[in-house]
């Protein structure tokens, strides 16, 4: 939602700019339209892998549908939207029937030969204007600004929309037909049906770009909508970026503006697009998007990423300090009672355990791991190290014996310290934890974990998609800053210490009891670890089927319940 927010700022701004140049509004206005058929376009052939030349026959439909009802019989313009899209919609499923059968070459033909048969036909209807085409088409505001704002508004709730499909389960779907029709078979997907789906999405974006296309321009012909239209279209989204939601928007500016930049020049636009198609094809062969994606992943959010670090670390978190081994130790503690000693994962801090610290019955403390969060760097990444660290801050508080709570890397973090020192801890909690003979991270994996020191975004995706049931953004965002404060070193340093550690000998030497919490939809710990690590100790495993890897994250009063009832 954010994002369709700040599109329509900006586009309102730009339109403001240009408010007494209705010209150029009306050049905007075109990229808008474009956009929204390229979306389109890219439901079916990026999203979805079906290969289409054709598409410029749905804009026909819409455009076609609008004007002939608003010349004819003066129907409001709601009315010629929805019979548009009814229309477009059967078109699309006629043309994706016969499409099921086929494939590849044999599919981009079957779609140009339709294309070209509905430029045909409409050029053949006489009282559709034949070749000619028809005139005179009002425009919805007799104003050049009000009319892309209108467009502007199309396309900002028609991104949104696509967003929210292919994103949603459907939309996963459409992804893996195009990966693989026989894996997509095998899961049990209906791929005539997904096919079929994305055929009648991708039609009804086309056919209300055309009906926009009708009453902006006030003149549609069947030339406008023949095969250059949809090679165009094509190139569009090759050019801005397939399986992306605004890539045709950046197609569409380079395609749909570049003649008029030219206009004067005479250098043929064929020589132009064709040279474009292949610089683009050969430096961003996933479009410009991506590219640009990948830049701001890469390099322009670094200096975003190292200020908001430096103002991130410098806010009063209520956080206390300790001095342990000539090293500053940053904690939080909560409560009277039983001690409680909580151990963070990886990519995180002491802030994970805030909504889990007010425990009836427990004085709950909470530290930065030494290289995270607000506490001192040390010079190795190593979970033995990490252990030792807690160790001497509980004797540094004076803690004799505590219950030991770990999450995923804090959950190898307890082992150590329980295994190695068992007459620290009473009891051992593991949530989500590493298991005790160790977690191999693919290797491929690594270049993206190190993208993360200097990405927040990323990072908060990473974040986000393990904790499926976390609703609390504000959190997220603070969670993420936090995990930001990690030593650099660590970002791949803790992932080749948990390959490292095994410490099933060691488990002999604890006799305390252990509960291993594990969530069902956790994509990191599976159920079959936390058995293999259950198996070497004396406890049980606990599985609950609603969350992720952080019961205390998304679910913390359930976690709370546990804790009391251990």
């Amino acid at each position: 939602m954010k994002q369709s927010l700040y599109i329509l700022l900006f586009g309102v701004i730009l339109g403001l700019i240009f408010i007494s140049k209705p010209f150029i509004l009306l050049i905007f206005s075109s990229i808008l339209i474009f956009s929204i058929s390229a979306l389109g376009l890219n439901i079916i052939s990026g999203y979805a892998g079906q290969i289409s030349i054709g598409h410029g026959a749905f804009m026909a439909i819409g455009a076609y549908t609008t004007a002939y009802l608003t010349l004819n019989f003066h129907m409001p313009f709601v009315v010629n939207l929805f019979i548009s899209i009814v229309l477009s919609a059967i078109l699309g499923l006629l043309i994706g029937l016969p499409a099921l059968r086929l494939k590849g070459f044999y599919l981009a033909i079957a779609t140009m030969a339709f294309g070209i048969a509905i430029e045909q036909l409409i050029g053949a209807i006489e009282p559709l204007g034949g070749h000619i085409g028809l005139r005179n088409i009002p425009s919805l505001i007799k104003n050049d600004f009000g009319m892309y704002i209108i467009n502007l508004i199309f396309y900002v709730i028609l991104t949104f929309f696509a967003l929210k499909i292919v994103n949603s389960p459907i939309g996963i779907k459409y992804k893996m037909v195009r990966e693989s029709e026989v894996a997509s078979k095998a899961y049990g997907i209906n791929i005539s049906y997904i096919k079929l789906h994305a055929f009648v999405i991708s039609a009804i974006l086309g056919g209300i770009s055309g009906t926009l296309y009708a009453h902006t321009l006030g003149y549609v012909s069947p030339s406008d909508f023949g095969l250059s239209t949809s090679l165009n279209l094509l190139a569009m989204i090759i050019i801005g970026g397939i399986s992306t939601i605004h890539g045709g928007l950046i197609g569409a500016t380079i395609i749909t503006g570049l003649p008029f930049l030219f206009s004067r020049s005479s250098i043929p636009m064929s020589l132009i697009f064709g040279t474009l198609l292949i610089i683009f094809v050969l430096f961003f062969p996933k479009g410009i998007f991506y590219g640009l994606l990948m830049g701001f992943y890469k390099y322009f959010e670094i200096p975003y990423v190292k200020i908001k670090k430096s103002a991130w670390r410098r806010k009063n978190m209520g956080e206390k300090y300790i001095e342990v081994n000539n090293k500053k130790i940053c904690y939080y503690e909560n409560g009277n009672g039983k001690p409680v000693i909580m151990i963070h994962g990886n990519f995180a801090s002491a802030r994970w355990y805030q909504k889990v610290m007010d425990i009836e019955g427990y004085h709950t403390y909470a530290m930065d791991l030494p290289n995270f969060g607000r506490s001192d760097r040390i010079e190795k990444c190593d979970i033995d190290l990490y252990a030792d660290y807690v160790k001497m801050f509980m004797d540094k508080l004076q803690i004799e014996k505590a219950i030991i709570v770990g999450h995923s890397l804090g959950g190898a973090v307890a082992q150590s310290l329980s295994f190695r020192y068992p007459e620290k801890s009473e009891k051992m909690i593991l949530i989500d934890s590493a298991p005790i003979d160790g977690l191999k991270t693919p290797e491929e994996y690594y270049p993206i974990l190190e993208m993360y020191k200097g990405n927040k975004t990323l990072l908060k995706q990473a974040l986000n998609g393990i904790m499926p049931e976390n609703k609390d953004e504000k959190l997220l965002d603070e969670l993420t800053n936090e995990a930001l404060l990690m030593k650099e070193e660590c970002f791949t340093g803790n992932a080749r210490a948990l390959e490292k550690i095994n410490y099933v000998n060691l488990a002999k030497n604890y006799k305390n009891k252990v509960l291993f919490i594990v969530g069902k939809k956790d994509l990191l710990i599976t159920e079959e670890m936390a058995k293999n690590t259950i198996r070497y100790l004396k406890g049980e495993i606990k599985i609950i089927e609603h969350v992720g890897h952080s019961v205390i994250v998304e679910d913390p009063e359930l976690f709370k319940e546990i804790m009391k009832n251990f």
